[in-house]
Formats: structure tokens, sequence, C-alpha cells
């Protein structure tokens, strides 16, 4: 169980009543992963949805046509969100959660989190607009990593960007 006043300090609880931050910490726990540890993968069904505390943490998706994952954001802030496919009923990833230094994270179970929203469905409004700024975030900066690998691929040979 984490402390609720860690929560209280996290954007996505910001402002809540010491009740309902009592009652989330109840299927909160802190986790910690060192340097290269996998959070979590496409590979790996998972419930949780996390929240950093401490550290940096990589995400990636793996494009067929590439060998290599690409990474579409690095979280270094205290109390950014990753991990919603527990929050959106999804239950599976599609991108990679990596521990590039060492981590320390809130994770929080999707499904009873979701539970107890449902049940508080003022605090589940407050909650899931805040989840939805944060996945409106993250779509935006992959949209602009989208963007800029078009117009690099379709640059010709040897052009040099105009300002």
């Amino acid at each position: 169980m984490v402390e609720k006043d860690i929560l209280a300090r996290l954007e996505l609880f910001e402002g809540l009543s010491g009740p309902v931050l009592t009652a989330i910490a109840a299927f909160s726990e802190e986790k910690a992963f060192g340097p290269g540890g996998v959070i979590f993968s496409p590979e790996l069904s998972s419930n949780l949805i996390y929240l950093l505390l401490e550290g940096s943490v990589r995400l990636t998706v793996f494009s067929s046509p590439l060998p290599e994952p690409v990474t579409v954001a690095v979280l270094e802030t205290p109390g950014q969100a990753f991990g919603f496919s527990a929050a959106v009923g999804q239950g599976h990833h599609n991108t990679s959660a990596e521990a590039v230094t060492k981590v320390k994270v809130v994770a929080i179970d999707g499904q009873l989190f979701l539970d107890y929203l449902e049940r508080d469905p003022e605090t589940g409004f407050k909650v899931m607009r805040r989840v939805a700024r944060v996945i409106s975030r993250r779509l935006d900066a992959v949209r602009r990593l989208l963007l800029h690998t078009i117009i690099d691929y379709e640059a010709p040979a040897g052009a040099t960007p105009e300002n």
C-alpha cells in the first residue's frame, strides 16, 4: 500500500480528498526497477497503471519494417503516468516501458481502480479527464515523431533542411 500523501503529490490525483486517496492507496504499491528493467511490454499481460516517482523510463514501440524499437517518449518528471491499457480495459500494452535509470513507481491495480471510479463517478470523471489529457499529450508527441520520420524519409538524399 502506498501512503496517500505520495498519491496527493501526483498530477493524476492532485486535489482529491483524503478518503479518495486512502481508497486508491489501498490497491496501489511502490515498485522499483533497475536500469534496463522491463516494466511492461506487449508480450506480457498487465493490469497495472504506473506513476513515475523517480528515475527515467523509456517508452518504445516496435514497428515491423524497422529492426530496432522506436522511442516515443522518455519520462523523467515525477508524477508522469504510463501504462494506461489497464485503465481502458485492454489488459495488454502496444508499447514497452524500460527503466533507463534506477526507477521507482506507484503501480495501481487497473481493475480495482476502474471499479472504484465507477462507484464514485464525480472522482472518476475528474481522474479520467486527467488520464485523457495525458494520453492526448502522448499521442501528440507520437504524431510529431511520425511527421518528422515521414519528412526525413521523403527528403532526397543529400538534401539539407531549410529554416
